[in-house]
């Protein structure tokens, strides 16, 4: 199964990034069209497909403090926009969408800068320069309200959109929250993911052992590549037996995607004062017709676990539900070390290459493809 990275605190950025501009646009501007198309959902419904639409967009007016940006390529986050697409959770307030106030889609992405602000210093950000962003990436033109959400990049390359929100996921739940020790053993779920394959990148460099779960072959292969030390393919193997076998004195940690029967597991194997951190549930999301019966196989509320964002103490372990750190300028250290780990080499940044996306009219496509659990990486869409 492909980990989801869809996280509470980065779907706050999102809405936050979302809503158009009103004040005049600065003169040290590209050319730019009148209109653009973007994705968007006039009301709420089940799924992704049944509430996006294209339309024609005019191009808002950029403010003082804002920064507008030609998108190049998005990253799907299928759970995210699951919900986004439901009105749920962190998006209830999408349930007011209208025909003349919709709701805009997509997460994070990766662009070129086509307008600032006056009050922008171009020292830092100026039209031509290469950014990551979050907020409407689903759209071929994305306003930022602020630039504490951009992230400067030598180029535009499919390879960093998953560095933005997925590769920051793993650093920040893994070296903030988890605190991982050298010598631990950690478990992590749906490792070929988004989210996992950079997580067992950075477990790695913590000087962990690995223990990465996948469903194919394929996924396994890439998963030694990437330095792990046991790939269990849960297809073909019992992953409880093989924990037992692979970690017979539990597990200092474990990074899970998965949710329902994986969850339970995980939990079941812990030592007495190890810590579970939660990034995802995506076997209990709603494309999955088995969604119920997962959720009754363990003996946590995953959703509710992740959405509170609760910390759980079970005996002497720790539970941390969506395992951001609580102290949010502590992510702040991660995006240098996201970035400069890129740049050196000394981790990898996967896109997925089994199917190619391009244009508005294939993310649906996309994320129905990233829900499938076939991916590896991180699935991209060239927005143009």
């Amino acid at each position: 199964m492909a980990m989801h990275r869809l996280l509470f605190l980065s779907c706050l950025w999102i809405q936050l990034a979302s809503a158009p501009g009103l004040a005049s646009p600065s003169t040290n501007n590209m050319v730019l069209p009148q209109a653009y198309r973007a994705l968007v959902a006039e009301t709420t419904g089940n799924s992704f497909s049944e509430v996006a639409t294209i339309k024609s967009v005019p191009i808002p007016t950029v403010g003082d403090d804002e920064i507008l940006i030609r998108v190049r390529y998005a990253g799907i986050n299928g759970g995210c926009e699951t919900f986004r697409a439901r009105g749920e959770y962190a998006f209830q307030g999408n349930a007011k969408a209208t025909a003349d106030d919709p709701f805009q889609l997509g997460a994070e992405g990766v662009g070129i800068i086509a307008a600032v602000g006056s009050n922008v210093d171009i020292n830092d950000y100026n039209v031509g320069d290469a950014v990551c962003f979050v907020g409407s990436a689903f759209s071929e033109y994305s306003l930022c309200k602020s630039t504490a959400t951009l992230w400067k990049i030598p180029e535009c390359k499919p390879e960093y959109v998953g560095l933005r929100i997925s590769g920051l996921t793993a650093c920040a739940m893994l070296e903030k929250t988890g605190q991982l020790q050298s010598g631990e053993t950690i478990l992590i779920t749906a490792a070929a993911g988004g989210a996992g394959h950079f997580a067992v990148q950075f477990a790695k460099l913590a000087g962990c052992t690995v223990i990465g779960t996948c469903g194919s072959k394929e996924k396994a292969d890439v998963l030694r590549a990437l330095g792990c030390d046991h790939v269990i393919n849960y297809k073909k193997e019992d992953v409880a037996a093989e924990i037992g076998r692979l970690a017979p004195d539990g597990l200092d940690a474990a990074l899970e995607g998965v949710g329902g029967t994986m969850l339970q597991i995980a939990l079941d194997h812990l030592k007495k004062k190890g810590r579970l951190l939660q990034i995802g549930y995506i076997s209990e999301y709603p494309h999955n017709p088995d969604a119920e019966e997962e959720s009754s196989k363990n003996d946590i509320d995953a959703s509710d676990l992740f959405w509170n964002s609760k910390t759980i103490q079970r005996g002497e372990q720790t539970i941390y539900g969506n395992a951001w750190p609580k102290d949010y300028g502590a992510v702040a250290d991660c995006k240098g070390r996201v970035l400069g780990l890129f740049e050196e080499g000394k981790i990898k940044s996967l896109v997925d290459d089994e199917e190619e996306f391009v244009g508005l009219e294939s993310v649906t496509e996309a994320i129905r493809h990233m829900l499938s659990g076939r991916t590896i990486g991180k699935v991209v869409v060239r927005i143009q």
